[in-house]
């Protein structure tokens, strides 16, 4: 799928894999939102469309006007699903509006999963020479 506009000038054809890298850089600076995760493989319609797109983590469907973009996160530990994922929707809609011209109806925001928290170093005083090595 592609979006086609026509104008006095020529067309415009802006492609799926443009959508997809504007709804991530919209969505990754989003608190809460720590990666991406690769949208469930649709065997059936991959082979229709010839498509070999599975790893992407945004699923863009349209249909005549109505332009959807579904988007798959892992959150941070310890973050609300419901506040993350409602600013998610708002900035991924309003960046792919602004940088394509064209109405986005709905963002489905999918919690596919919660990072685990990362420990933090605790090796840092091995660097340092102990006692009984000076």
């Amino acid at each position: 799928m592609e979006i086609n506009s026509q104008s006095s000038m020529g067309d415009l054809i802006i492609s799926d894999e443009v959508i997809a890298a504007i709804a991530v850089n919209a969505a990754k600076d989003v608190d809460g939102v720590s990666s991406f995760s690769s949208k469930p493989v649709d065997v059936v319609n991959t082979i229709k469309s010839g498509s070999l797109k599975v790893m992407s983590p945004v699923r863009i469907t349209q249909d005549g006007d109505k332009f959807v973009i579904s988007i798959y996160i892992n959150l941070e530990p310890n973050k609300k699903f419901q506040y993350v994922a409602t600013e998610v929707q708002s900035v991924v809609k309003e960046a792919v509006q602004n940088m394509t011209g064209k109405l986005v109806n709905r963002v489905n925001v999918i919690g596919a999963g919660i990072d685990n928290e990362r420990v933090a170093d605790t090796n840092d005083n091995e660097t340092a020479p102990s006692e009984s090595e000076e």
